[in-house]
């Protein structure tokens, strides 16, 4: 579990949590005293609650609080970092000297400035109090559902690991420019991985996801039973045959396959370094026209919803590539101010590090057809439930094991594969895309269809 969670926002920059506020404003203020021209702090309390499955049994069940803080500082265009992983006043001193004297073995940066307050919008419905009381024993029995529920599918399935992990805290910013922001928040997530064994054979594993800012909101059956379903149907699987054709990717194989070079891609960081394939690409077609892809910080029940980023500025929603046209990158203040730009909102990390650039719930729109009939409309292809493999995130080659995949034929699905491996490039598989499910599945932050793509290698046998 993470040890510092990304918390959906409840409270505006109007409206803050006084206390861990003043503790922020309170170290700033000590920053100041002792020589920086400019200062930023950031802070966060959080208690994890997570069960832990291992082997078709719960493993472990625990609770744990924590708390930290980390110090941004600027003297003379040099920036100092310093964190403390508790929120002790008394500790303040020391941290502030530790900030500034690394400041002053840096290099002068004139891009290095804090950034100022921005309005912030409040938002509805992304707190459950249900969840900051719910009792461990309450995450307990949930993960004796899943177990269950999985099992009870039928007994050829075998639970490798999974849990359910329940976070609930708050975090807040303050910095010298007279930014002051805090948000609490809540969040439950399951997930279940696995097989089915059936005499000495055994299927591909297979990986299922739910979360939710809300107790209701988490279908623990349902998870359940989709990664029995997935397991017991690739049972008896065969080689397939080598072709080139097209490859139909479920949302978790999205994520696995293609969103890691895409989101290296649209950092401004790494557009910046030229270690980005998208760099200079702005305004121009890089995708097929079927293809949008919406960062929405601000998205009901979005697992990594909030009011703000790492640096106080607000989250928004913003399409990154519009029917195939790269629209923009994504910026941290630092970024943003290399280009004399406004930041898009997109800076990342917890209390321990300085901000980086990560985006917050990201979607690709839908399309216009059901799972069945993209199945339909494919002469021969293989349909990927998993993949096992790399991806290079400069380059976007791609090379991997299918798993629980089934060769498709004549617009049926024919049998479960084994021993088949895809092969391609991410960039020139964005643009050769054939259809897009209309139904979206959430896979972590993400909220993702299944993508059919043209032009796939397919090595199997």
């Amino acid at each position: 579990m993470q040890e510092e969670p990304t918390f959906a926002a409840r409270l505006s920059s109007e409206v803050v949590m006084a206390e861990l506020v003043d503790r922020l404003e309170e170290l700033v203020r000590c920053a100041l005293a002792k020589g920086a021209d400019q200062a930023e702090a950031f802070g966060q309390r959080f208690e994890g609650r997570e069960v832990w499955l291992e082997n078709n049994r719960i493993k472990t069940a625990k609770s744990h609080p924590g708390e930290g803080i980390g110090l941004r500082v600027i003297k003379n265009k040099r920036l100092g970092f310093a964190s403390d992983n508790n929120l002790d006043e008394a500790n303040f001193e020391e941290l502030c000297t530790k900030a500034l004297a690394l400041a002053s073995a840096n290099l002068t940066d004139k891009f290095q400035i804090i950034p100022e307050p921005r309005k912030l919008s409040a938002l509805k419905g992304l707190y459950d109090p249900r969840l900051a009381e719910l009792p461990l024993k309450e995450a307990i029995a949930m993960a004796k559902r899943l177990l269950k529920a999985a099992k009870d599918y039928d007994r050829r399935v075998t639970v490798d690991s999974g849990g359910v992990f329940v976070n609930t805290g708050e975090k807040a910013i303050f910095n010298s420019n007279g930014l002051a922001a805090s948000e609490q928040g809540s969040s439950i997530t399951a997930m279940i991985m696995g097989m089915a064994r059936e005499a000495d054979e055994v299927s591909a594993f297979d990986f299922q996801f739910d979360g939710s800012l809300r107790l209701t909101g988490i279908k623990i059956e349902p998870l359940a039973r989709r990664f029995a379903q997935n397991v017991i149907r690739s049972l008896g699987a065969k080689p397939a045959r080598s072709f080139k054709g097209t490859v139909l990717f479920s949302p978790v194989a999205v994520a696995e396959t293609l969103l890691f070079p895409l989101t290296y891609s649209i950092n401004a960081q790494n557009v910046q370094k030229g270690m980005s394939k998208l760099a200079g690409k702005l305004g121009l077609r890089v995708a097929s026209a079927k293809l949008t892809i919406v960062d929405d910080g601000l998205l009901k029940d979005g697992i990594a919803s909030s009011a703000f980023d790492r640096e106080g500025q607000p989250h928004q929603t913003i399409k990154i590539v519009n029917k195939g046209k790269l629209i923009t990158y994504l910026y941290n203040s630092y970024t943003a101010n290399r280009e004399g730009r406004a930041t898009t909102g997109h800076a990342s990390g917890g209390y321990r590090s300085l901000p980086g650039i990560g985006t917050t719930n990201l979607v690709i729109s839908p399309g216009e057809a059901t799972k069945a009939q993209l199945i339909r409309d494919i002469k021969e292809g293989i349909l990927v439930t998993r993949f096992s493999g790399n991806a290079n995130p400069i380059s976007g080659d791609f090379s991997g094991t299918v798993k629980g995949g089934f060769y498709i034929r004549n617009g049926r699905l024919s049998y479960p594969v084994t021993n088949t491996m895809i092969a391609g490039n991410v960039f020139d598989a964005i643009g050769n895309i054939s259809g897009i499910s209309k139904k979206l599945t959430r896979v972590y932050s993400y909220l993702l269809p299944y993508l059919a793509v043209e032009g796939i290698s397919i090595t199997s046998g």
